[in-house]
């Protein structure tokens, strides 16, 4: 029997293979220092939920076996993310976990699910999916984790977009907020995210393989479906936006977009340099820009979001953890409804975008079409649909333009930090909005 001091002494030991994930690609982080247990969850005699801390308080969640003598991180078919679906629905776990069951049923068997650049999920029976939240806050923190909020309303107010959520594991820290850990969701078989299916119909209408209407109507399927979720987030609470919240974001957009100038070299930062004090005056105008009402959004709202299943074709967004080049202060805060539409409306821009400079066997002007049709359908549709619904006011259009913008400053730090490449998408999307060729 494997006792909590052996468990602590093994994780010790293990070092930087603790952390190595299975996503392909997932970097391995570099713990400063040793990595100590702070926490674990026994799930049965020989699997382990570990929540590990280095030496500079930084914290991942960890799912380890017993192999042999030994412990190691599990990865699908170890039988740990199987066990913890199990244990949904088998009553309250001991302080400080939580288990939050929404449904179960029992299912056996695992596999690795695709790839994700922060977190790692495994299929359970092609059933459920367990996602390990890998990326833990640092100690001290006092921002809630949005995910197990977001979800938890939603599931509570009958939305049927998203996959059905199953259960939300969490730890209790004293004097810190919550740690999210795990979720668990249903598996939807055959689901393709919206980089796939989108840029799929992009393309398939470049090249005259499907019509105008089957290329857009996604979009507005999309609309509708984002303005139900704005509406039953905004059933679990609501506030308004105050003249320091306005200047707060004016702040940070205009520090992102700086840190995007310092940061992107090359004839993109050149461009970006010399768009700059356009880009600024615009993103000012978000200090004067305030009485607007703040719900819970997505916070990280683009067509990767958006899975595909089925057969005729439904829609389910997903992922609801946040901006990843956000701050956790921003992550936790209520935000504009806007937040999440311009996202999305610049998603399908960059949709465009990629099969252009993937594919030189596609006629650019029907491209060019496809992401203004499309553009344009899913703004119809969300704004109908939250008129529908009785919620018109939940869209501020005033701040539609300037986190636009927004958006493709932090594309451009995404980049920066995670995929080099992508600087084209942002490069190229500034050019149509601030009316420039390049």
């Amino acid at each position: 029997m494997t006792t909590p001091g052996d468990l602590a002494d093994a994780i010790a030991s293990a070092g930087t293979d603790l952390l190595r994930s299975s996503v392909p690609a997932a970097a391995t982080p570099t713990p400063d220092g040793s990595l100590s247990l702070e926490a674990s969850l026994p799930l049965d005699g020989r699997r382990w939920v570990c929540v590990v801390a280095d030496d500079s308080g930084r914290r991942w969640t960890v799912p380890v076996v017993r192999d042999g003598s030994s412990v190691r991180r599990a990865q699908a078919g170890d039988g740990v993310a199987e066990a913890l679906v199990e244990r949904i629905g088998a009553g309250p776990l001991e302080q400080p976990f939580a288990l939050a069951s929404f449904t179960s049923r029992p299912v056996r068997g695992e596999r690795g699910m695709g790839v994700d650049q922060t977190n790692e999920s495994v299929v359970v029976g092609d059933a459920a999916v367990v996602k390990w939240c890998l990326h833990l806050a640092a100690r001290g923190n006092t921002a809630a984790p949005p995910a197990a909020r977001r979800l938890a309303a939603l599931a509570t107010a009958g939305f049927d977009g998203m996959p059905g959520l199953w259960g939300l594991l969490s730890l209790d820290v004293r004097a810190e907020a919550p740690l999210l850990l795990a979720n668990v969701t249903s598996y939807l078989p055959g689901a393709l995210d919206g980089w796939d299916w989108a840029t799929a119909d992009a393309r398939g209408y470049a090249r005259g393989e499907i019509d105008f209407d089957q290329a857009v109507a996604p979009a507005t399927a999309i609309g509708e479906l984002i303005a139900r979720m704005h509406v039953a987030l905004a059933a679990s609470g609501r506030s308004t936006a105050t003249a320091d919240d306005a200047r707060r974001w004016a702040s940070a957009a205009e520090r992102d977009l700086a840190t995007a100038v310092a940061r992107i070299d090359g004839p993109e930062g050149d461009r970006l340099a010399a768009s700059a004090s356009q880009i600024a005056a615009e993103l000012r105008e978000l200090s004067e820009l305030h009485a607007t009402p703040l719900i819970d959004i997505h916070g990280d709202l683009h067509v990767g979001q958006v899975l595909r299943h089925s057969d005729p074709p439904a829609y389910a967004i997903t992922d609801f953890d946040g901006n990843p080049v956000s701050r956790v202060d921003e992550h936790d805060d209520r935000q504009p409804a806007a937040l999440d539409v311009a996202g999305m409306a610049a998603s399908l821009d960059h949709v465009g975008r990629v099969v252009l400079r993937r594919g030189d066997d596609v006629d650019h002007g029907r491209v060019h079409t496809w992401i203004g049709a499309a553009e344009e359908a899913f703004m119809r549709s969300y704004r109908q649909t939250l008129g529908d619904m009785g919620a018109p006011d939940l869209l501020d259009e005033r701040l539609l333009r300037p986190l636009r913008l927004w958006q493709e400053c932090r594309e451009f730090l995404y980049a920066a930090e995670h995929l080099p490449h992508w600087r084209y998408v942002p490069d190229q999307s500034l050019a149509d909005l601030l009316g420039s060729a390049r």
